[in-house]
Parts: C-alpha cells; sequence; structure tokens
C-alpha cells in the first residue's frame, strides 16, 4: 500500500472515532428534540381544548343569562295573570306563560348539559396540563443527558481533532478533498476494502456496498498510489495485503 494509502488509512481511524462521539451526542440531541416536538404537539391539543372550554363557558354564560331573562318575564307574567280582568285576557297570558316556561325548561336543560361538557374538558384541560409538566421536567432532563456527554467527550473530542489536523497534514491535497466529500455523506467511513468474490477466477467486488469492481480498478490500486473511488458507493477503495498478493 502506498503512502497516501496509507495516509488516508491513518485520516480514516480518527475520523470514525470523531464520528462515533458525534454519533452518541447526536442521538441523545435526536431524543431532546423529539421530545420537543412531543411537548410542541400536547401544547398544540392544550390550546385547542383551552379555547374550547372559554367557548363552551362563554355559551353557558350567555343560556344562563337568557334563562334568568325568562325567569324574569315568567314572574311579569304570573302578576299580569293575576291582575287580568276578563277570561279572554286571562287565558292569553296564560298561554303565554305556559309557553316561557316550557321553553325555559328547554333551555335549562341545555345549560345542564353544557355545564356537564365543560366539566369533562375541565378535566381533559387539567389532565394536559399535568402532562406537560411531566413532559417539560422528562424534556430537562434528557437536555442534562446531553450536556453532561458532551462535557465527557469535549477533551476526547479536542484531542481527536489535533490527530485529525496531524494525520490530513500529509495527506495530497486532492486526495484529502476527495476523503472530506465522502466523509461527510457517509458518517465518517471513507475507506473500503476490495474483496475477491471468486476464489478460481478474478472478480472483485466493493466491501462498502457489496457491488462489483473492474479488474481496471484493481490494477490501478496495485500500481498507482491514488485515491481511487468505487464507481458505486465512492469510497476510496484499498487492498490489504492478503488480497494483494492474490491479485498477483
Amino acid at each position: 500500500m502506498g503512502a497516501t494509502l496509507e495516509a488516508l488509512h491513518r485520516l480514516q481511524e480518527v475520523e470514525l472515532q470523531i464520528a462515533e462521539l458525534r454519533k452518541v451526542i447526536d442521538r441523545k440531541a435526536r431524543a431532546v428534540r423529539q421530545q420537543e416536538a412531543r411537548i410542541s404537539e400536547l401544547q398544540a391539543k392544550y390550546q385547542k381544548e383551552h379555547d374550547a372550554l372559554r367557548s363552551g363557558q362563554m355559551e353557558a354564560d350567555r343560556l344562563d343569562l337568557d334563562v334568568k331573562s325568562r325567569e324574569a318575564e315568567i314572574a311579569k307574567l304570573r302578576t299580569a295573570l293575576q291582575g287580568a280582568k276578563t277570561n279572554k285576557e286571562y287565558s292569553a297570558i296564560l298561554t303565554q306563560l305556559n309557553t316561557n316556561k316550557a321553553d325555559n325548561s328547554k333551555l335549562e336543560d341545555r345549560v345542564l348539559a353544557l355545564m356537564s361538557e365543560l366539566d369533562k374538558k375541565r378535566q381533559v384541560h387539567a389532565e394536559l396540563q399535568a402532562q406537560i409538566k411531566s413532559e417539560e421536567a422528562r424534556l430537562e432532563e434528557l437536555r442534562q443527558v446531553v450536556r453532561e456527554a458532551e462535557d465527557k467527550s469535549r477533551d476526547r473530542l479536542e484531542s481527536l481533532r489535533a490527530q485529525r489536523i496531524e494525520a490530513a497534514a500529509v495527506v495530497p491535497p486532492s486526495a484529502l478533498e476527495l476523503f472530506e466529500r465522502i466523509a461527510r455523506k457517509n458518517d465518517g467511513e471513507v475507506m473500503a476494502r476490495v474483496i475477491r468474490t471468486n476464489p478460481k477466477r478474478a472478480e472483485y467486488a466493493c466491501e462498502g456496498c457489496n457491488m462489483a469492481i473492474t479488474i481496471e480498478q484493481v490494477n490501478a490500486i496495485l500500481s498507482r498510489d491514488d485515491a481511487i473511488p468505487c464507481n458505486i458507493c465512492g469510497r476510496i477503495l484499498f487492498l490489504d495485503t492478503a488480497a494483494a498478493t492474490s491479485v498477483r
């Protein structure tokens, strides 16, 4: 293996360690984001229930005012009934009185049904409020886990970044540019071993994607100290000592 591929291997080792540390922190940070999304969903639901409760209470207050207004009207009709001077007048007032009483009874039933519904909404409202409080406490716990993971990894990451700078310094610019591009795409996995897929025939594949590579690519890896990428996954190909011997 040439000097360029050796340097890329050293860089790869450091890059994978950095990527693994980042993955650990990212997994914990993803849990925070998921918890934040859950709380946002609960808050939206809570706001919807809050608005419905407020609207229902306003409707209940309006209906209650109507009931009291009708009760006042019924009281006036009762007074008028006592002062009726003719049977016709008495009958007319009594009819109106009975109609108002019947309407008011229906209105009172609506108020009672609405109040029962509001009681249920208040219970849901309170339960959501308690749930949000609980989930917010859980969110703070998850954030603390992330902070602790970052603190724990900080010194190690700084050391690895220093090693990475040192390893990258001896990689040719064109190979380093290719390495960086592949690393961003594949979470730090840049190098892929060439494997022989048939012991009797010169057939090879990229271990990164398990797709066939040409004998021309294999010969180029053997004869040139260049970063040669797989045509399918783009990873930089290399041959270990055993594989290189089998090709020859």
